[in-house]
């Protein structure tokens, strides 16, 4: 899973988030511009930080092995 499948739609979600809170009556003296500025912000700090939080790619693991390990040993049962 590539890590960009999962970050664009962080930034969305933190996104609309921002929008409806900041559309609150309570935010009545925050410019407009302020409001973008703020909501901009936040989709990029979250994406950043759910770049770092996702590790690395699935791709990476190494391969399951393709023989069988407990054939080969000898199995003591007492």
């Amino acid at each position: 899973m590539k890590k960009s499948k999962v970050i664009v739609p962080i930034m969305v979600v933190v996104a609309v988030l921002a929008t409806f809170i900041l559309n609150q009556d309570d935010y009545n003296e925050v410019t407009i511009i302020n409001k973008v500025l703020i909501i901009a912000g936040a989709a990029i700090v979250s994406s950043i930080i759910g770049y770092f939080l996702l590790g690395s790619d699935i791709d990476k693991i190494d391969p399951k092995p393709t023989k069988n390990v407990l054939k080969n040993k000898k199995v003591n049962r007492k």
